[in-house]
């Protein structure tokens, strides 16, 4: 299942039902449940940038032994605490569960009775599924802003498909090309359709990942506009997991956008929530991605660094 089936099968479930755990026919199907199990009977602890690291293996792991889990993890983990400045939590538990095949995933991630994650993982994936793997990393994302009400949840959703190609960016683990890859292939499936209500009350796979990845890549463009290039969305979105500490706790979206713009001396954030939130608006996303210098030529992504916001692209994928 690739990154884009993984999320459109994924978001109609938890989205249609606003509980994101019973997407999952398995055995852990309550935040309590998989918290109670790491807690009691952890098989590695690690302290990696500012966190302390609880993870447990549950099932019949055979190759997919703890040096392999532990690899994947602390490449997923330098990816989030570069983009964030360090581990977005201080505790972390979690929950790795083996299934038959070689897929990565599905995951939920909770922050209740502490940040919590249950990750299901195939017994044959392969070294190379680990080491390309970008759910470890989405789910890493969802630590590091604080819960907000359901009928937001495009604004979890869409912060962790923004951040998490970006991050492994910034790491030098995945090419540029591939993050504006995404924004030209996955961003239109967030577009407003016929009976759209705003992102507050349209909850469908796409508005919720990929429209709220909009959301995300809207408000780099607005903030770094408005400072003249001082500040990027990166420093709001640092700012807002200082100030909350991370998942948590329950925030309204008002907060968060506060916390956000204030360290970054300006309103996007909220400006785009009041929007966005009540109606639908269509984004010209080609004419955004145009000034960005990025667009699609016989399949390729090019980039054109004469573009007004050239700089603005490159300093997105770099640290």
């Amino acid at each position: 299942m690739n990154r884009r089936h993984f999320l459109q099968v994924v978001g109609s479930v938890a989205v249609a039902t606003q509980l994101p755990w019973q997407a999952f026919a398995q055995t852990y199907d309550d935040p309590e449940a998989v918290y109670d199990r790491v807690r009691k009977s952890p098989d590695l602890r690690l302290s990696l940038y500012g966190g302390s690291i609880a993870i447990a293996l549950d099932g019949d792991f055979q190759a997919l032994d703890k040096d392999r889990v532990e690899t994947w993890l602390r490449r997923g983990a330098s990816a989030i605490a570069a983009y964030f400045g360090r581990f977005p939590v201080d505790q972390w538990s979690l929950l790795v569960t083996a299934k038959d095949g070689s897929r990565i995933g599905p995951a939920t991630t909770w922050g209740y009775p502490g940040s919590v994650t249950h990750l299901t993982v195939g017994r044959n994936v392969t070294d190379d599924a680990l080491r390309d793997d970008w759910v470890m990393v989405h789910e890493m994302t969802h630590l590091a802003l604080p819960r907000v009400p359901m009928r937001s949840e495009w604004f979890m959703e869409g912060s962790a498909t923004y951040v998490e190609p970006v991050a492994r960016a910034q790491r030098g683990q995945i090419p540029p090309r591939e993050v504006w890859r995404w924004a030209v292939d996955d961003m239109p499936k967030g577009q407003p359709r016929r009976g759209d209500e705003g992102l507050d009350h349209t909850h469908t796979w796409g508005r919720t990942y990929w429209g709220g990845a909009m959301y995300w890549l809207l408000a780099e463009i607005a903030i770094y506009k408005h400072s003249n290039g001082k500040y990027r969305l990166q420093d709001a979105l640092r700012a807002i997991n200082r100030a909350s500490g991370g998942n948590k706790v329950l925030w309204s979206v008002a907060q968060v956008a506060q916390a956000g713009d204030a360290a970054v001396k300006g309103d996007a954030l909220a400006s785009l929530y009041g929007e966005l939130k009540d109606r639908p608006v269509t984004i010209d996303l080609d004419g955004m991605l145009g000034q960005l210098g990025v667009s699609e030529q016989d399949g390729v992504i090019r980039f054109d660094d004469r573009a007004p916001l050239a700089a603005l692209r490159r300093s997105i994928t770099t640290l």
